[in-house]
């Protein structure tokens, strides 16, 4: 059984219920959470000023503190206290870099986001968490 489970959220139905099932498995195990939001940074090269680098990173950083929040509200409703993060890259990269660097044993995660046009040129993030990571990962629809 998992002893650290790692949920990443990006506001959609499907990261809803992965972390439903994350913690019916924390209750199970009695392991910790940890929700994760990706705040996707702009490629530098196609943003000319600095000025405008800094606000648009501060603008997706606060979108995900607001989901977040969301996440963090449901985890305490259901009787679990989870931690929660914002992290800054790639999303399926980032993810799997945090895992690692936490020592997660666990990562649950929606099968699909709310980036569905962007999925169809890049590949989901799912997928390339799946194939990456070195622990464990379950995939909820």
């Amino acid at each position: 059984m998992p002893s650290k489970i790692l949920v990443p959220v990006d506001g959609s139905e499907n990261a809803k219920r992965a972390l439903d099932q994350a913690i019916s498995i924390a209750k199970g195990s009695n392991a910790s959470i940890t929700i994760v939001n990706v705040a996707e940074k702009p490629p530098t090269v196609y943003v000319e000023s600095q000025k405008i680098l800094n606000e648009i990173s501060r603008m997706s950083r606060e979108q995900a503190s607001k989901v977040l929040d969301e996440y963090d509200a449901l985890a305490e409703s259901r009787g679990v206290k989870a931690d929660s993060v914002i992290i800054e890259g790639e999303p399926a990269a980032s993810i799997i870099a945090y895992a690692e660097k936490g020592g997660f044993d666990m990562i649950v995660m929606g099968s699909r986001g709310l980036g569905k046009f962007k999925e169809l040129l890049l590949g989901s993030v799912s997928g390339k968490v799946v194939s990456g990571a070195r622990c464990s990962v379950l995939i909820v629809k």
